[in-house]
């Protein structure tokens, strides 16, 4: 159920152009489309699955773990309040990042006769099962952020893994001039962003010789645990590591904050990679520690819900919706194949909480603690 037309590709993604499309600072369309070597694009038919609304809509989300899941949802939620005359429940469930509990909530939100399921799975393939099941039921999933391991499903919506795992990587590479030691920050073992941007980091690492990934670990997207996991690399490795790829932001902080606590001196700390999260970019700025930057926006959420409602309608949708990030690099260390749309500088902010989201796409007076809006339950 799918064809190939860039024509119908640059239509799609257009008709989603708007506030939750891209994060400020780069504002053109998706540079995986702009810079895709194919001439043709995979999009899904979807008439089989049009039909009158207004419609109920299932979330099942992996869980709410960490500050990016908690501004994800509130972008659907007010994406679903805005669009209140086409939506006349949205169900939302929290499977508490346990992965029998979210395939019960999908069954759940089966029986409770959704007419399309938006899905963020907690790890591919323990919920390939629940995600195939709805969609052999005649019930369209989309998938937002983490997929199932399977193409059971009409769309993806998401921002780059690919291009997130490959620019930290060649920025890596650039900056140590081919040769160094690198150590990998994953997120949740399992998790497909995760185990995606490693993948393509590594077949980066992979083409230089003089690069040597030290070790790969895992701090389950906590900056805490970022602290730990970093912690017992330096204990193990100490000033060997000249790098630290990290595989979002949420562990950044964690990771430099590990350096300064070792008694690294500012400019000593390895390069880092950092995604959405205030708090690394502020460490960074404040200890002069280079740093890349590539979004991977929360406001994806809003998003699938519009990609959810095209769906219904039948309008073709993308195989793989991938919306906007913005490269951030501190002042001194672009390299010859990563450009600052904006530097960090000019991208952090100082005096906000280190957990704030700078991808967040839910304005300047937004506080994830308080905000509250009436969506149609």
């Amino acid at each position: 159920m799918f064809f190939r037309t860039a024509a119908a590709a640059m239509l799609g993604y257009t008709a989603l152009a708007g506030s939750f499309a891209h994060a400020e600072g780069y504002e053109g369309v998706p540079r995986t489309y702009l810079f895709n070597p194919a001439i043709e694009t995979c999009f899904k038919d979807t008439s089989a699955y049009k039909k009158e609304g207004p419609y109920t809509i299932g979330f099942s989300n992996a869980g709410l773990g960490d500050s990016w899941r908690v501004v994800m949802q509130h972008s659907m939620q007010r994406q679903a309040a805005e669009k209140r005359d086409q939506i006349a429940h949205l169900i939302m469930t929290d499977a508490g990042h346990d992965d029998a509990k979210q395939a019960a909530d999908i069954q759940d939100l089966l029986a409770q006769g959704v007419d399309l399921l938006i899905v963020s799975a907690n790890t591919a393939q323990a919920l390939d099962p629940a995600v195939s099941q709805a969609m052999a039921q005649g019930i369209p999933v989309v998938m937002v952020d983490r997929r199932v391991s399977s193409d059971n499903f009409v769309t993806f919506v998401t921002a780059s893994d690919a291009v997130m795992g490959r620019v930290y990587a060649q920025w890596i590479v650039e900056k140590l001039g081919g040769k160094g030691n690198v150590v990998m920050l994953g997120g949740q073992a399992g998790s497909s962003v995760s185990a995606d941007r490693e993948k393509v980091a590594k077949e980066v690492f992979a083409q230089y010789p003089g690069i040597t990934v030290l070790d790969t670990v895992y701090a389950d997207w906590s900056p805490v645990k970022g602290k730990e996991v970093m912690q017992a690399m330096i204990t193990k490795y100490g000033k060997d590591i000249n790098a630290v790829w990290v595989a979002h932001g949420l562990m950044t902080a964690g990771s430099i904050q590990a350096f300064i606590d070792a008694g690294f001196k500012d400019g000593e700390i390895p390069l880092h990679t950092n995604a959405d999260v205030n708090g690394g970019l502020q460490l960074a700025v404040q200890h002069d520690v280079p740093l890349v930057e590539v979004g991977y926006p929360p406001a994806m959420g809003g998003v699938a819900l519009d990609v959810a409602l095209q769906v219904l309608q039948g309008a073709p949708v993308p195989c793989t919706y991938t919306i906007n990030a913005q490269i951030g690099v501190t002042k001194g260390d672009e390299t010859a194949s990563v450009k600052a749309d904006k530097f960090v500088e000019d991208m952090v902010i100082m005096d906000g909480a280190p957990d704030m989201l700078i991808t967040g796409g839910m304005g300047p007076d937004y506080d994830p603690s308080t905000y509250t809006v009436d969506y149609p339950k």
